[in-house]
């Protein structure tokens, strides 16, 4: 009877990363591939589109298509590191997954998309529709300390987020809805942040497309910035 007491609680302390998992493979269609973004913003006058190449979880390339006055700001991560191309400049310069992207998206809310292996999961509660994760980070220099979140049993999908400070203060929330069937599975294609300090100010991340393929290392250089 212990062993089998040992057994049961050795498997359900494997849950919240066995979730973590199935949660990116909803979010995250293949190692290697495409997505097409729009970034629609409260307190910008108007949308961000961007391409953004993504391979494994430490290599992404994002070209700026829109406004205008961001052409050629294009952005480049390799792990935790990250450079934007400054045109004027002629040059990259370091900036960090939690900078600003527009509005209230951060750099990493588009460059870097899986969670597994960037934080670790325990399991915070549970009802009999979802569970509530806690995510704390494993490195440094990622977008966010810690998160909540919330995942549908049924289906993996991710529902809602916390993302926390190190002292585990809010500091913004998102909603992922508008789920559609993108490369053989229904995917969130809509991920709404919102301020946690001004709710009225929000950005809709907003996924347009995603394309399967494989992408070269040589893809992933500071060369392909310019």
């Amino acid at each position: 009877m212990i062993g089998l007491l040992l057994a049961l609680s050795l498997a359900h302390a494997q849950v919240p990363a066995d979730v973590l998992q199935k949660v990116d493979a909803v979010r995250n269609p293949a190692e290697s591939y495409r997505m097409d973004v729009k970034v629609v913003s409260s307190d910008e006058s108007e949308p961000a589109q961007f391409q953004v190449f993504l391979k494994g979880n430490d290599k992404t390339l994002v070209k700026v298509l829109g406004p205008r006055k961001n052409l050629g700001r294009n952005m480049l991560m390799l792990g935790e590191n990250m450079w934007v191309y400054i045109p004027n400049l002629k040059r990259a310069v370091r900036v960090s997954l939690s900078q600003k992207l527009t509005g209230q998206a951060a750099n990493g809310d588009i460059s870097r998309m899986r969670w597994h292996g960037d934080y670790t999961a325990t399991m915070e509660s549970q009802d009999k529709t979802s569970w509530k994760l806690h995510l704390k980070s494993t490195k440094r220099g990622l977008t966010y300390d810690q998160l909540r979140v919330w995942v549908e049993k049924k289906t993996f999908h991710p529902l809602k987020a916390h993302f926390l400070t190190v002292s585990g203060k809010i500091v913004k929330e998102a909603e992922y809805t508008d789920y559609k069937m993108l490369i053989g599975k229904k995917r969130p294609t809509r991920i709404r942040i919102i301020d946690n300090l001004d709710k009225n100010k929000t950005s809709d991340i907003v996924v347009e497309g995603m394309t399967a393929q494989t992408s070269p290392d040589a893809l992933f250089t500071e060369r392909s910035l310019e």
